[in-house]
């Protein structure tokens, strides 16, 4: 998937030489499903996985798949969301 790149340190547009870098966006836009709540996205308003209701031992037992869907619904290939523990979500 090719868009817009999000600085990592800043979150903000990676500007290079004075315009905008485009580049491989999947990464990115999984972890903003991820991070996301419900409703976050005006344009798509059921996406955004809610990982920090987990922190807070909120949990579902579908919200791997849930996820996986999400990112499917952004146009993103997953074949698989996990999580190994309490701080490690591992996408495929």
């Amino acid at each position: 998937m090719i868009g817009l790149v999000i600085d990592v340190v800043s979150g903000d547009l990676l500007i290079q030489g004075g315009a905008l870098v485009l580049g491989e966006t999947s990464q990115q836009t999984i972890e903003h499903i991820i991070r996301a709540g419900r409703g976050e996205f005006r344009e798509e308003p059921l996406i955004g996985a809610e990982v920090a209701r987990m922190r807070h031992g909120v949990e579902s037992r579908l919200w791997c798949a849930a996820a996986k869907n999400m990112c499917r619904a952004a146009g993103v290939p997953v074949t698989r969301v996990s999580y190994e523990d309490e701080s490690t979500i591992k996408v495929e």
